[in-house]
């Protein structure tokens, strides 16, 4: 046991531009929203201990890869050693939610069968959802993944997705 944590992983977050990785991952370290975030370019990189119930502790180097386009050719490289990751799609963007077989395809390739999270960001503005939940949970089940709704906002189940990904990657190592 190292500093007093037993475990180490790299978490990473992907999905398309502006569906909230960068928020979500503010939100999960620092506890609070910022309404303006600069674009990210690469990766940004934050860690925070966690601690499961029955007081194991976990470090998480939690991996915020950019969204862009332009930008994917750099995804790959920043995949190697991940545990777990969240592929994140914003509820009223349909176009985002389309793109989440491209991200899950290309992380299951990089990382083979990690544990991930299909996150649907946004969820408090529910009158301009564009992806039912159903629709996200048929994906999920099809792909053999977890769906929660979050919103980085309010905050509501983004501690939740985090140390339910905790949890799977824990169970991996026991």
């Amino acid at each position: 046991m190292s500093r007093g944590h037993k475990f180490i992983f790299k978490v990473i977050v992907v999905g398309d531009a502006a569906v909230g990785k960068t928020s979500l991952m503010f939100r999960f370290v620092h506890g609070s929203f910022q309404r303006d975030y600069k674009m990210t370019i690469g990766v940004n990189f934050a860690t925070k201990m966690v601690t499961l119930d029955g007081g194991t502790k976990v470090k998480l180097s939690i991996w915020d890869t950019a969204g862009q386009e332009r930008f994917h050719f750099l995804l790959p490289s920043y995949y190697d050693g991940s545990s777990g990751g969240l592929v994140v799609f914003d509820v009223t963007r349909r176009e985002s939610f389309t793109n989440l077989a491209k991200w899950v395809e290309q992380v299951r390739g990089k990382t083979g069968n990690i544990p991930l999270l299909i996150i649907g960001n946004k969820a408090d503005l529910e009158d301009l959802r564009a992806v039912t939940q159903e629709e996200a949970k048929q994906f999920a089940q099809q792909n053999g993944v977890v769906y929660t709704e979050t919103s980085a906002k309010t905050g509501e189940n983004v501690n939740d997705v985090f140390a339910a990904l905790t949890q799977f990657m824990t169970e991996l190592q026991d």
